[in-house]
């Protein structure tokens, strides 16, 4: 252990390769006084330690750093560097205090820890009331009094569950493991086919067990649910490699070492190539039912389908080592989760409808770290599922020569797979028989003519990001059925306008407004004749609500357009049951519609909107469409 090193190695090469670009290992061994051997094997941990978000090159000797994510890398290296700061940081010192704690042979006095770190006393209680609390939720205790004595309780494995998601990097780095067993840890890494992310797990867990046995601390009881482990592919692989562990140690390995180990296993993140763990390692058929139970009810409630892609087996075998991490207890932090609940919300809602399933068929708790890796899958799956563009014909038409419409052609072709083919115009020379001949019209001039063509109307002077999101929606709307509105870019309110603007009764039953919704728009020709029966219907075995505050009562719509109401409650609702809504979204999907993106792409924007309660309650008393657009394009901008 390095905790009470002066030397911080690890920290050392690190900071040497960072500022150094020809890090050679011969230069690095002679500066740190270690032999290249021992170099090689720091640099093996430190990309153990960096998980897949960095990793330190060797070619032919000598070095390179490259950074994959960078805010988890300054994380992942400021614990690193923070050796070198010892008593300095709090958490700093609540890793040394529980270091002292999970060592002693007998209970630890507060003014021993104090003169240790050199603090005053105060300093230390107030760490130790922090740790604490930490603690807690792993059900870990200190206890005695500061004058008399302090002693850790709890259960080994979860003790070493708090080390290894909290404090693993300020007590362990350059742990003495010794060159034979390295190498073993070496060799079991290439038979697996392990990644540095998935190999970390495996590295951590081991040598926490190595320093725990060695210290006389083995783990003498475990739960029921750690012992189905015994025996399982995971346990086979673990007793394989602990085998020849013990021809280098001078001791044996006990089976309930050899099950904690197999955690890191069963509940390792999915290797980049998981061909060699398809050969040790089989994927329960609970597992697959319960994929496909999550399948049918995203499709049942947002009516979206996942498609099968060549990372779906990916995906199976995540779900089981996710399953795993959960039902033995064991958490990973997930440093992209702010980022995919905040810009992909639709699959983080399909997560939370992933969740409800798991918990259930598996009888574990879903932490939102996990949801947000579950998230991740589901937003490569939509985004690789969607359509591919066949090359268009787009005509541009400009009112001020050859070079405008050029430069408007550069910017259009960047925003397709394959190249449109275009046709300029000017001067008047585009009439309405030329339209039927294009997918798209771009005009810099007013364009006067009855086309069922989609018109894209700007300005000579343009930025990419304001033509990209025009082609967009008018792609999505000309899907839905439907036109879009001049000066209004966003699906979600171009899809809306005053007459499926509605202003709720809340004394009336959820059921009676929305029939009332529902007859408007059928007598617009929006809804055809049975869709209230199939409305209704579905309500009975799907949830009809995105989130608290909001219904979303939808299903298929035998029109070939896409409807979409807006009902609002000013008024708390009579009703019980549904005293919490204040909005109704409701949807009319085409039963034929083949282009999911379009319902992807106004999920996104739906739940843009309803990200904010605050933005809810504002719409809530909207009294029409003309106030809620003048809101969201003009005050809020949520469609900026």
């Amino acid at each position: 252990m390095n905790f009470f090193k002066e030397e911080n190695r690890l920290a050392s090469i690190l900071h040497i390769i960072e500022t150094t670009s020809d890090a050679q290992i011969e230069k690095l061994a002679g500066q740190l006084n270690v032999s290249t051997k021992t170099v090689k094997n720091d640099i093996k941990e430190l990309n153990a330690l960096f998980s897949g978000y960095a990793t330190i090159s060797n070619t032919k000797g000598v070095c390179k750093l490259i950074v994959f994510d960078q805010t988890v890398y300054d994380q992942i290296r400021g614990k690193i560097f923070e050796q070198n700061d010892l008593f300095n940081s709090v958490q700093t010192r609540m890793a040394y205090i529980f270091w002292q704690l999970m060592q002693a042979k007998k209970p630890y006095l507060t003014d021993d820890l104090s003169e240790q770190m050199r603090v005053g006393r105060t300093t230390t209680i107030s760490d130790l009331n922090k740790l604490r609390k930490i603690i807690e939720k792993y059900d870990l205790k200190i206890l005695g009094k500061a004058n008399t004595g302090l002693k850790l309780s709890g259960d080994e494995i979860k003790l070493r569950f708090f080390i290894l998601e909290n404090i693993y990097e300020h007590l362990f780095l350059n742990y003495p493991l010794g060159s034979r067993v390295r190498e073993l840890l070496d060799n079991a890494q290439s038979k697996l086919s392990l990644d540095a992310l998935s190999f970390g797990f495996f590295y951590r867990f081991f040598v926490i067990m190595i320093h725990r046995i060695e210290t006389g601390h083995r783990i003498t009881y475990l739960e029921d649910k750690y012992l189905d482990l015994y025996g399982s592919d995971a346990y086979n692989i673990v007793d394989e490699f602990l085998c020849e562990v013990e021809e280098v140690k001078d001791y044996l390995i006990p089976r309930e070492e050899r099950i904690y180990l197999c955690i890191s296993i069963a509940g390792m993140r999915t290797p980049v190539n998981t061909k060699e763990i398809e050969q040790r390692i089989n994927i329960s058929e609970d597992i697959a039912d319960i994929i496909v139970d999550i399948i049918d009810k995203i499709k049942a409630e947002l009516s979206v389908t996942i498609i099968a892609n060549e990372l779906f087996d990916d995906f199976v075998y995540h779900m089981f080592f996710m399953i795993n991490r959960l039902k033995y207890g064991f958490h990973i932090h997930n440093p992209m989760l702010s980022e995919i609940k905040d810009n992909h919300t639709l699959p983080y809602k399909m997560a939370e409808i992933a969740k409800d399933i798991i918990e259930t068929r598996a009888d574990i708790h879903m932490t939102e770290d996990e949801m947000g890796f579950m998230a991740a899958y589901f937003s490569v799956f939509l985004i690789e599922q969607e359509p591919k563009q066949e090359c268009c014909k787009i005509a541009i038409i400009c009112g001020n020569g050859k070079i405008i419409g050029r430069l408007i052609q550069n910017q259009v072709k960047r925003l397709f797979p394959t190249e449109p083919e275009f046709t300029f115009f000017y001067n008047g020379e585009f009439h309405a028989y030329h339209a039927k001949e294009f997918n798209y019209i771009i005009t810099t001039t007013d364009l006067n003519i009855n086309t069922d063509v989609p018109i894209i109307y700007m300005e000579e002077v343009f930025d990419r990001e304001y033509i990209r999101k025009k082609f967009e929606n008018i792609k999505y709307l000309t899907d839905a059925g439907r036109n879009m509105r001049k000066g209004i870019d966003s699906l979600f309110l171009n899809l809306l306008d005053e007459s499926r603007f509605f202003v709720l009764d809340a004394s009336l039953s959820y059921k009676d407004n929305i029939d009332f919704m529902i007859k408007l728009l059928h007598s617009q020709g929006d809804l055809d004749d049975h869709f209230a029966e199939r409305l209704h219907q579905r309500e009975q075995t799907c949830s009809m609500v995105l989130q608290r505050h909001v219904a979303f009562p939808h299903t298929y719509n035998k029109i070939p357009k896409l409807t979409l109401a807006l009902g609002v409650y000013p008024e708390v609702m009579t009703e019980a049951k549904y005293k919490d809504i204040q909005l109704v979204i409701l949807l009319g999907i085409p039963e034929h519609m083949e282009n999911d993106s379009v319902i992807i792409h106004l999920y996104d924007e739906i739940l843009a909107v309803l990200q904010d309660d605050k933005v809810i309650k504002k719409i809530q008393h909207m009294n029409s469409y003309q106030e809620l657009l003048m809101y969201l394009t003009e005050e809020n901008r949520i469609f900026k």
